[in-house]
């Protein structure tokens, strides 16, 4: 991790002057839409059998001593490039479940975001310390408690990024085949040009 550190001090550096500070929301996934006010949240595989086990309602992270609640986190539509685009809307205080993802138990991609650094909270501000291998606990609504495994971490520039990159972004969030658990925040802690992405499996 002290590679990460020393990356984003070189980042600072060159990006002081033009600070883009991660305020209310984080555009995860810029999905360009048409005519509908929102995006239409896509369906969820789920495997037939598998149970979900509750919406997320805390995540526990020793590594780092976090504890914090999680919310149901949905979208808003903001002017952007010309038109109308969808973007997450990242709550202050707490970490936010995406409410079009899988519920814990149910086989495929549970994403909660998170920020590392607003003028209300900075819920995921450590996140950049984690390593693969370290564990992750959520515990929800139906008082179950599921462990991941963090088994990648990686950080994506944002800023201007290519339709390849964004296309990824958008891939990250999608459902999966099998159970994973998807946090994302942004990188480093002074910016939003980066989206730092932990992904871990089922314990």
């Amino acid at each position: 991790m002290k590679l990460v550190k020393q990356i984003g001090s070189v980042v600072g550096l060159i990006l002081l002057l033009g600070m883009v500070i991660c305020f209310g929301t984080i555009t995860v996934n810029p999905v360009n839409i048409s005519s509908a006010p929102a995006p239409t949240a896509p369906p969820i595989t789920v495997k037939p059998t598998t149970v979900a086990s509750g919406i997320p309602q805390r995540i526990t992270i020793e590594a780092i001593a976090l504890d914090a609640p999680v919310v149901e986190m949905g979208w808003q539509t903001v002017e952007k490039g010309g038109g109308p685009v969808s973007e997450w809307v990242v709550p202050e205080n707490e970490a936010g479940w995406h409410i079009n993802s899988a519920q814990p138990g149910q086989g495929s991609n549970i994403v909660i975001s998170g920020h590392n650094n607003s003028t209300g909270g900075h819920i995921f501000g450590q996140l950049a310390e984690l390593e693969v291998g370290d564990t992750i606990r959520i515990l929800t609504s139906e008082d179950k408690a599921v462990t991941y495994q963090i088994k990648e971490t990686q950080i994506v520039w944002t800023l201007g990024a290519s339709q390849q990159t964004l296309d990824y972004l958008q891939q990250i969030i999608e459902p999966t085949s099998s159970e994973r658990l998807t946090l994302i925040t942004c990188w480093p802690s002074w910016t939003n040009t980066h989206r730092l992405i932990i992904t871990a499996t089922p314990l």
